[in-house]
């Protein structure tokens, strides 16, 4: 049985807003980004028995990732996600959740990570959710969180066939709106792309701001309303 609780969204409490929304005690999640496992230990706090698939294309990351306890609900991918079936080239940083396909925008004034340390740079399998989907017989996506530094678009993108049969019930993801990566995803980009394909925002969580007037990311939670 589902965890239920009483009362609507708070806009500020993230496990129990999930929860809310998704009302399932075995939801299929998919942890795009999983870096140490903080959103596998979130969802299964969240949710009775999730069954999770988490994706990490760093090397020491999923090394590390798979060396954790999780259950045998978890899955663990080495695997990125964009637009295309590949191979690319992929930047670890000294924080490792940082890393990103992107180059780190070097401007001090509109990013906090200006001066963060490029450790290497990696090949890493690159697949589309869509095609993932398929070729493991996964007909829906209960919640789908992206974390993948300023690289969202690319990956939702290589879903749109699962989007435009809303097969995907939830989306958790970054919105950046100070420049933190080269070339990375517009936010309002993002929010249009949700709302033509009836995903509609709940709230945002998890806010940084670059000073006390200007907000530089924060976490959006999308539900689908058919």
């Amino acid at each position: 049985m589902a965890r239920q609780f009483d009362g609507c969204v708070t806009g500020y409490d993230l496990k129990r807003d999930l929860a809310l929304i998704i009302n399932k005690a075995n939801p299929v999640c998919f942890d795009v980004g999983a870096n140490r496992g903080q959103t596998i230990q979130l969802l299964q706090d969240c949710f009775v028995s999730p069954a999770i698939h988490a994706f990490e294309p760093a090397s020491a990351s999923y090394a590390a990732l798979t060396k954790q306890s999780f259950g045998s609900q978890v899955q663990i991918h080495e695997l990125a996600f964009g637009e295309e079936v590949g191979v690319a080239e992929f930047n670890n940083f000294k924080h490792s959740e940082l890393n990103s396909f992107l180059t780190m925008n070097a401007n001090k004034g509109e990013n906090l990570f200006a001066e963060e340390e490029l450790i290497s740079v990696e090949s890493v399998r690159v697949d589309t959710l869509d095609n993932f989907c398929t070729s493991h017989n996964i007909d829906r996506i209960d919640l789908l969180k992206i974390d993948t530094q300023g690289f969202e678009l690319p990956v939702l993108r290589g879903a749109i066939g699962l989007l435009e049969q809303q097969k995907i019930g939830a989306i958790l993801l970054e919105l950046n709106f100070a420049t933190l990566y080269e070339g990375q995803s517009d936010p309002l980009e993002i929010l249009q792309l949700m709302r033509s394909h009836k995903l509609r925002l709940v709230d945002y969580y998890e806010k940084a701001r670059i000073d006390e007037t200007e907000l530089s990311w924060t976490t959006a939670l999308f539900n689908l309303h058919p």
